[in-house]
């Protein structure tokens, strides 16, 4: 993966910034912290998230996109 910078944002936003685009969650392998990255059907890393052991899930997108 080629992304290095990662921009936290509030669930709401992620949601609306990935809601409209053809983008899936695909779980990674390991345990806590549980991460997700969100790809496009052509391998497209669209944005992440993090699920905590305790605390609400954290999201993120790649630096520079909006």
């Amino acid at each position: 993966m080629d992304i290095t910078q990662w921009r936290e944002i509030p669930a709401e936003e992620f949601f609306d910034s990935v809601g409209s685009l053809n983008v899936h969650p695909q779980i990674q392998p390991g345990g806590y912290p549980y991460t997700s990255f969100w790809k496009t059907p052509m391998g497209q890393v669209r944005g992440k998230s993090v699920g905590q052991e305790f605390g609400p899930t954290r999201y993120y997108v790649p630096e520079g996109r909006e």
